[in-house]
């Protein structure tokens, strides 16, 4: 495996996140992956990394789509509704927070 960190941090990959990270964090963009034996603290915490990035941009994704009347989930519009319920009248006629 011939691949760098610059090469992979420019990929669609998930670990893709995971490499840009290391690289803004000091790590040489030029290492390869190889030299990130499993055994490294720097692998486990570039593989950790990226699959909790990624978990957050899916679930933040989630969040977005919960915005928009045509992605909403039901959870999504059910919690809106209740928190425009939960809410005195006059705050949804006035515009300010209550």
């Amino acid at each position: 495996m011939r691949t760098t960190l610059e090469q992979l941090a420019q990929t669609t990959d998930v670990r893709s996140r995971g490499a840009a990270a290391l690289i803004e964090a000091g790590l040489p963009a030029q290492t390869r992956l190889d030299e990130l034996d499993d055994r490294t603290v720097t692998r486990t915490l570039a593989e950790a990394l990226g699959r909790e990035l990624a978990r957050l941009h899916e679930r933040l994704g989630d969040v977005y789509d919960g915005a928009f009347i045509d992605t909403a989930t039901p959870e999504s519009v059910a919690a809106l509704v209740e928190s425009v319920r939960s809410r005195p009248w006059w705050t949804n006629v006035l515009g300010r927070g209550g």
